[in-house]
């Protein structure tokens, strides 16, 4: 069967590193035939399994080459349709105006270089987007065209809930929701968001999780003493690091005897800012150490638990589905402090963790630090991380269960 998995940028970096556990599951099963068409290719690839192969016909090398475009997409019905929704909800301004215009562009060249693609390798049984955005509303226009036969997407978070984009607005969803073979949803929060805040019929929606593989060993607790925290995130404002932050100055002000260490995976637009807050707010504090260390790859994060002594693990964001950095950890026997935005609560627990509030203050964060680093049942805690993993989070059942589904549509 023929698949095309649409990606932003995946084997590019940066991102999408998720789909590196993913893919090797495409590229074993017999009966996939699996190309990945990312929408940007910079820079050096990451390595693709045998069996899974790229094509680069998505790449648009230019904005001269969207022009047309532009104009053709200004005179629409798509984009008169998106104006439409606009002025109903309140929301037409300039910039949503423009923003609308272009994503109207985006699908209609994206739709074309679909076409273009099965014309030179045959109809595309399936087309999966990894991402619940432009691609996959151009593969839905393909399909109209005969170029594809089903389309199934994805739908995580940044793709998913309005709150994270300007002026709460997700250009063009509204229009294609209804028309997806399926849609794969991480949590029943995430399929309830998606009925009621976009109409999507529930009999289209799956939920599948995303997964992680399971290691062999796990993370060591730090010594008696000390307390190793560690975050993983791209530095942008919904993650609210500042919180982190000072959740922690709060904590090792308190707890005098605790010598705490902090240490962030990523990169992005904040990350020297956040270095600088940490600096002025924890760089005076003798029992306080912290460290940046920048982006790391995938694997790299994964034994970074089994070569370290890791106790917590520590998410603030304001927005987010059910983060696989969280189940990485926890894969390992890190407990993790989150706030129940989401479907964060399908993952942590009091079993295993602190659940925060949805906009946790400083102090209930430094609390939930509390909580665990004098929990006489850390252990227990830890084991039971691990098993919530491999009950629901497991990449060897979760991933083979989702290709299944996707290769039973693309025969239906």
């Amino acid at each position: 069967m023929r698949i095309v998995i649409l990606t932003n940028a995946f084997p590019y970096h940066p991102g999408e590193q998720f789909l590196e556990d993913e893919i090797g599951y495409w590229a074993r099963h017999p009966d996939a035939r699996a190309t990945v068409l990312p929408a940007v290719a910079e820079g050096t690839p990451r390595p693709l399994p045998p069996g899974v192969s790229m094509d680069l016909s998505m790449v648009q090398p230019g904005v001269l080459r969207r022009l047309p475009y532009i104009v053709q997409a200004a005179f629409s019905g798509m984009f008169r349709k998106e104006i439409s929704y606009l002025r109903r909800s309140g929301k037409l301004q300039r910039p949503t105006a423009i923003r609308a215009l272009l994503h109207v562009s985006k699908v209609m060249q994206q739709a074309a270089s679909l076409v273009r693609y099965a014309r030179r390798n045959g109809v595309i049984d399936v087309a999966y987007s990894y991402w619940n955005d432009t691609q996959a509303y151009a593969a839905i226009r393909a399909r109209e065209k005969g170029a594809v036969r089903r389309v199934v997407t994805r739908a995580h978070g940044i793709d998913l809930y309005q709150e994270r984009r300007m002026l709460d607005y997700m250009p063009l969803k509204r229009q294609f929701i209804g028309s997806f073979d399926r849609i794969f949803a991480l949590s029943t929060e995430a399929r309830g968001y998606l009925e009621h805040t976009y109409g999507a019929p529930l009999e289209k929606i799956t939920i599948i999780p995303l997964g992680v593989p399971l290691t062999a060993g796990i993370s060591k607790p730090s010594p008696e003493g000390n307390l190793h925290i560690v975050s993983v995130s791209f530095c942008l404002p919904v993650k609210r690091m500042d919180r982190i932050i000072e959740g922690l100055r709060l904590f090792a002000t308190k707890h005098a005897e605790y010598s705490v260490r902090w240490t962030h995976i990523g990169a992005g637009p904040l990350l020297d800012e956040m270095r600088e807050l940490a600096q002025v707010r924890l760089g005076a504090l003798e029992n306080m150490k912290f460290t940046f260390i920048g982006e790391l790859p995938n694997d790299a994060v994964k034994k970074y638990y089994l070569n370290m002594p890791v106790d917590i693990f520590m998410n603030t964001s304001e927005s987010e589905a059910i983060p696989v950095s969280i189940m990485e950890a926890m894969s390992t026997g890190v407990l993790a402090i989150a706030p129940n935005v989401g479907g964060v609560s399908n993952l942590v627990s009091a079993t295993c963790g602190v659940l925060l509030s949805r906009s946790p203050s400083y102090k209930e964060i430094a609390d939930a630090i509390a909580v665990l680093a004098y929990d006489q049942a850390r252990n227990d805690l830890r084991v039971n991380a691990r098993k919530a993993v491999e009950d629901h989070f497991d990449a060897s059942k979760n991933y083979p269960s989702f290709i299944s589904d996707v290769l039973s549509i693309g025969t239906s």
